[in-house]
């Protein structure tokens, strides 16, 4: 009886095991698949609610009152028992020894090597995140001065390709009025030298038409002839006649001079005359005085002119 009841107690033992196993098993399922509740908005707070078979109100302060009333005197009556719902099914027990119900150190392992092991691997996770956002930026980063340094080519080239087609675009329209001149100055030619050829001869004859008409004045020679020449006629017969007045007015001083000098030399040369009186003055002072004056004047009068009188011949 007795391997019997300790075989029976390890088969037992093994199936409450197994259930506690499952039990545990479906509750920690039970709590990974349940969402908790999102925490409250800032202003609120959440409130317990009872989830009982039976509501019972809960108060932390009841309201109290105080009644009273005046009764007859009655018979104490018994105390009425509570209520008690009626039993469903049917009662069982089972004995439950030390260390089968609940054991903490192999109960926990489990949960603790789950626990480290989600830790790490979190850990390992962002780690490898942080790895991959540095090396995304520095992709990136790269990246980014390939495309500034092919878009700063691709602006040269486009500037440089856009210098030559404008370059190219000048040149063609220089070269096409330079052909546009050149056939306008061959043109030109062209028309002068046939123009040169047929105007040779019939020029010459419609000019001298022109000018015996009285069409083809020359404005330069009639302003000379009309204006000009009168004017220097004019001024050069007024200049000679002043010349002219001039050499007659010294042609006459120097005449007096030399006949007024002749007489000086004659009256010194020859004997004064007896019957001239003493103290008083002859001819020959008066002349004398006479041509010192007029010499005088002469020079003062060529020194105003700012001229020679010229010298008698």
């Amino acid at each position: 009886g007795e391997g019997e009841s300790a075989a029976a107690r390890a088969a037992e033992a093994r199936r409450r095991a197994l259930a506690r196993r499952k039990a545990q098993k479906q509750q920690v399922r039970g709590a990974q698949l349940r969402l908790g509740s999102p925490p409250p908005v800032p202003g609120r707070r959440h409130e317990p609610v009872q989830t009982d078979s039976y509501l019972e109100d809960i108060w932390n302060t009841p309201p109290v009152e105080d009644v009273c009333t005046q009764t007859d005197l009655f018979l104490d009556r018994p105390v009425s028992p509570f209520y008690v719902p009626a039993k469903t099914g049917a009662d069982a027990e089972t004995q439950i020894y030390p260390g089968d119900l609940f054991d903490f150190d192999m109960e926990v392992q489990p949960i603790l090597e789950v626990l480290v092991g989600k830790t790490i691997e979190q850990a390992l996770i962002e780690v490898l995140e942080e790895e991959e956002l540095a090396a995304l930026r520095e992709q990136q980063r790269r990246f980014l001065e390939m495309r500034a340094a092919e878009t700063a080519e691709a602006q040269r080239l486009e500037e440089r390709e856009r210098r030559l087609q404008t370059e190219k675009m000048r040149r063609m329209k220089d070269h096409e009025e330079g052909l546009k001149y050149q056939k306008e100055m061959e043109e030109r030619i062209a028309a002068a030298v046939l123009m040169q050829g047929y105007m040779a001869d019939l020029l010459p004859s419609v000019l001298e038409g022109l000018e015996q008409e009285g069409f083809l004045v020359d404005n330069i020679k009639q302003d000379v002839d009309e204006a000009f020449m009168p004017w220097l006629m004019k001024e050069v017969t007024q200049e000679l006649q002043e010349m002219v007045s001039s050499r007659d007015v010294l042609t006459d001083i120097v005449r007096e001079i030399l006949e007024n000098r002749a007489e000086l030399y004659r009256a010194l040369y020859q004997e004064p005359e007896e019957s001239e009186e003493e103290g008083e003055p002859t001819q020959d002072d008066i002349n004398l005085a006479e041509h010192m004056k007029l010499k005088e004047e002469l020079v003062q009068k060529q020194s105003a002119e700012g001229g020679e009188a010229p010298e008698p011949k």
